[in-house]
């Protein structure tokens, strides 16, 4: 539950068997007369700070025993339910050093799979780029420097409404009071819908500055915070550009929703992943209007449920979309630009394929400037 780990030896774990349940250690002494009580003292204050152990009436052992009456998952999902919490994540600088030691001291992993040798390869049809909602994908990318430029009030509900807005109801024929689960435009494991999102608006035109709740039943935004308790960078792992976003979308995962109904442990892996379903709506919808959609998951969760106000057992901030008017000049956007005839790109460094002719458009480097590919036998 602390997400601590400690050695610990025979005596400690009889220990912890021995407070299965409710115990005084007052009485301790007498199982163990030969362990001094003072030894005894001092494993219990190391099982204590640890989290190993908790004290009646403490917030730590009111937690513990929430999980005890609400937590249906097995013990592995628990475990990571809570051991990934609080991470101690590297700042800005330090995240660049070590990524610049890791280029230079692990070989890189390829970042695609061709389907060089296999027995048959089809070429498929050519990507229409006069679709509409194509050429929106296309157009999405996740920047993380914003222009000063308010965002549309439009453009905020078209983000909450392609993400977590009711679309209708389902009748799934469960007996009971209710058997009606909402449909929205993402999918959900067994339509349960875990999440709820909050909103923190800095520059949105009409709409105060704050923190606010998405109502996805009746579409309105509920003002929960004028001055909120934490800042983005301190919630998101000091990611200093969070601050400078319009608005941003933070997910919050309700674990009873999806439990009710599946009680294997893999319907946390489930969870997990339809937040990547809500966050790419809310990252269409942001293109759409001509803004990128900037998604984090570098949680600080100490600073999220101080924000937040979540149960620390039920709910978890699980991910969350930064959107605004990104700057054309950020790096992100500088992407290659060579293309083959069916409009697929030419990784960087590599020609097209053989029999192919590429079309290049006004590009930072010419075709003819650039080093000739290596030979390779018989693909290139």
């Amino acid at each position: 539950m602390a997400a601590q780990a400690a050695p610990v030896d025979g005596l400690a774990l009889d220990l912890l068997l021995r407070a299965g349940e409710w115990q005084d250690p007052a009485s301790w002494p007498a199982a163990y007369p030969a362990v001094s009580p003072q030894l005894l003292q001092a494993y219990v204050q190391k099982l204590t700070a640890f989290g190993f152990l908790v004290a009646e009436g403490t917030p730590a052992a009111a937690i513990d025993l929430e999980y005890e009456r609400f937590w249906a998952w097995d013990a592995v999902a628990g475990f990571y339910h809570f051991g990934v919490r609080n991470a101690a994540w590297l700042s800005v600088p330090q995240a660049a050093e070590w990524l610049q030691q890791l280029a230079v001291s692990t070989p890189p992993i390829p970042l695609w799979t061709t389907n060089d040798g296999l027995l048959s390869v089809h070429r498929l049809p050519p990507p229409d780029p006069g679709n509409p909602l194509l050429s929106v994908m296309k157009r999405r990318r996740s920047v993380r420097s914003y222009r000063e430029k308010p965002a549309d009030l439009e453009a905020l509900s078209d983000c909450l409404w392609a993400g977590l807005g009711i679309t209708g109801f389902l009748n799934t024929g469960v007996i009971g009071p209710d058997p009606w689960v909402p449909l929205k435009m993402t999918p959900s494991g067994g339509g349960r819908n875990p999440y709820e999102a909050f909103v923190i608006v800095r520059d949105v035109t009409g709409l105060d500055s704050g923190l606010y709740h998405y109502s996805a039943i009746d579409h309105t935004l509920g003002l929960v915070a004028a001055s909120p308790a934490a800042t983005p960078s301190q919630v998101f792992a000091g990611q200093g550009w969070t601050d400078k976003a319009a608005f941003g979308v933070l997910l919050v995962a309700n674990f009873a929703r999806t439990m009710w109904k599946y009680p294997h442990p893999n319907a946390y892996r489930v969870v997990l992943v339809e937040a990547g379903h809500i966050g790419q709506n809310i990252a269409l919808a942001a293109a759409a209007h001509g803004l990128s959609a900037t998604p984090t998951g570098a949680v600080d969760d100490a600073a999220a449920q101080a924000l937040l106000g979540l149960d620390w057992v039920r709910q978890s901030l699980v991910y969350a979309m930064f959107v605004g008017l990104g700057d054309p000049q950020a790096h992100e956007v500088q992407a290659s630009v060579e293309v083959r005839a069916d409009g697929s790109p030419v990784p960087p460094g590599r020609r097209p394929l053989r029999g192919e002719q590429s079309r290049v458009r006004s590009a930072r480097r010419r075709a003819a400037d650039r080093p000739p590919a290596a030979l390779r036998n018989g693909r290139e």
